[in-house]
C-alpha cells in the first residue's frame, strides 16, 4: 500500500518548517477578509505546488471528528481535456487546498444524465459544496441541486429560468471584440462557427454576432461529439459563400475549422482571416498568429471559490444561503 503523504513530508521537500506547512494548508479567511496567518505569496505557492506534486490529501476523517464536517468540494466541469477547463481545475485545486478543502473532480462531456449521476455520487460523499458547469439539458438536476441543502456556484454559463449563483464572462462584449478585430483587419463577409448545444455562453455569443452583422449573417453549428465531421461540412459552405473572416466560438471548433481549411489548401490568415475564443497552441503556428478572446480563467476560479466559501459559511451560521443568487460578470480581452 502506498505511503500516505503528511505535512512533514511536504515540509521536508519544500525546505520549510512543519508549522509553516500546517499554517498554509489550514489557512482561513476570517469575516474581515484577512488571512489568519501571514505567509508570503511566494512561500505559500511553493508549499501548495509541492503538496500538489506529492498528491497530498488532507485528512477529511480527522476534520470530521473535530468539527463534524468533511471539507470536501465537488467540482463538476464539462471536458477536462479542454485547456479552458484544465486551467480552471488547476486553479481551483490550489485555492481549495489553501483553504483546507479537498476537491473531487468530475467531467460530464456535456451529458445531462452523467451530470445528474456525478451530483448524486458526490452528494453521497457528503461534499460541503459544489462548483459546477451544468451540462446542456440538465434543468431537472439544477433544480434538485437548488432545492438541496448543499451550497453551489455555477461557472461559465447561467441557467435560465433558474436564478442560481453564477460566475460568468460577458460573452456579448467578448463577441463584439472578436468581430471588430476581423473588420479592422479587412474582413467584410464574416461567419461564426459555434457549438450546436444550447448553453448560455454560446447563445449569448451568437446573439451578439447577429446584432452586429444582421440576422442573415451565417452561423454554422458543430455537435459536441461530432466536431471534426461537422467542421468539414461547415467549411464547404463557408468557401461556397466566399467568406473572408471566421469567428470560432471556442478553441476546439477553432482547431477543427483550421484543419478542414488546410486540407483544402486554404491559407489561414491570408485567404481567410480567423479569430477565436480561448487559447490553443495551434494559433501561434500561423503568421500572423490567430488572435483569440482570452477569458479570465484564474479570476473565474478565484471568484467562484470565494463565492462558495461565503455560501458555506452562511449555511454554517444558520443563514439562508439559498437567497444569494447574484451573478458575478467578468470581462474577457482580445490577445
Amino acid at each position: 500500500m502506498a505511503k500516505s503523504i503528511t505535512i512533514k513530508d511536504i515540509a521536508r521537500e519544500a525546505g520549510v518548517s512543519i508549522a509553516l506547512v500546517s499554517f498554509v494548508m489550514n489557512n482561513r479567511v476570517g469575516a474581515d477578509g484577512k488571512q489568519k496567518y501571514r505567509v508570503s505569496p511566494t512561500t505559500r505557492d511553493k508549499i501548495l505546488e509541492v503538496a500538489r506534486q506529492m498528491h497530498y490529501q488532507p485528512s477529511s476523517a480527522a476534520r470530521m471528528l473535530r468539527k463534524g464536517r468533511t471539507h470536501v468540494v465537488g467540482v463538476i466541469l464539462s471536458d477536462l481535456s479542454n485547456l479552458f477547463y484544465g486551467v480552471i481545475a488547476k486553479e481551483l485545486e490550489m485555492i481549495l487546498y489553501q483553504h483546507g478543502y479537498t476537491p473531487l473532480f468530475f467531467s460530464t462531456e456535456e451529458d445531462p444524465e452523467r451530470f445528474g449521476r456525478v451530483i448524486q455520487l458526490a452528494s453521497e460523499r457528503d461534499v460541503e459544496g459544489f462548483i459546477v458547469v451544468p451540462a446542456a439539458g440538465s434543468a431537472k438536476y439544477v433544480e434538485q441541486l437548488q432545492a438541496s441543502e448543499t451550497p453551489f456556484v455555477v461557472i461559465d454559463r447561467y441557467y435560465p429560468p433558474h436564478s442560481v449563483p453564477s460566475v460568468l464572462v460577458d460573452n456579448e462584449d467578448a463577441m463584439r471584440l472578436a468581430v471588430r478585430n476581423l473588420q479592422e483587419r479587412g474582413a467584410r463577409n464574416i461567419a461564426l462557427v459555434s457549438y450546436a448545444m444550447r448553453i448560455s455562453s454560446m447563445t449569448d455569443r451568437e446573439k451578439s454576432f447577429r446584432e452586429q452583422l444582421g440576422e442573415q449573417a451565417p452561423i454554422y453549428f458543430l455537435g459536441f461529439n461530432s466536431v471534426e465531421e461537422d467542421a468539414e461540412k461547415a467549411v464547404d459552405q463557408i468557401l461556397a459563400l466566399h467568406i473572408d473572416g471566421v469567428v470560432t466560438a471556442s478553441n476546439i471548433p477553432g482547431v477543427a475549422i483550421i484543419k478542414a481549411l488546410m486540407r483544402r489548401g486554404i491559407r489561414i490568415q491570408q485567404d481567410i482571416l480567423l479569430t477565436s475564443f480561448d487559447f490553443s497552441n495551434t494559433y501561434s503556428l500561423f503568421n500572423p498568429p490567430i488572435p483569440y478572446i482570452q477569458q479570465p480563467l484564474k479570476q473565474i476560479a478565484a471568484e467562484s471559490a470565494a463565492y462558495l466559501f461565503k455560501l458555506i459559511a452562511m449555511k454554517e451560521q444558520g443563514q439562508d444561503f439559498h437567497a444569494v443568487t447574484d451573478h458575478i460578470v467578468l470581462k474577457a480581452r482580445l490577445v
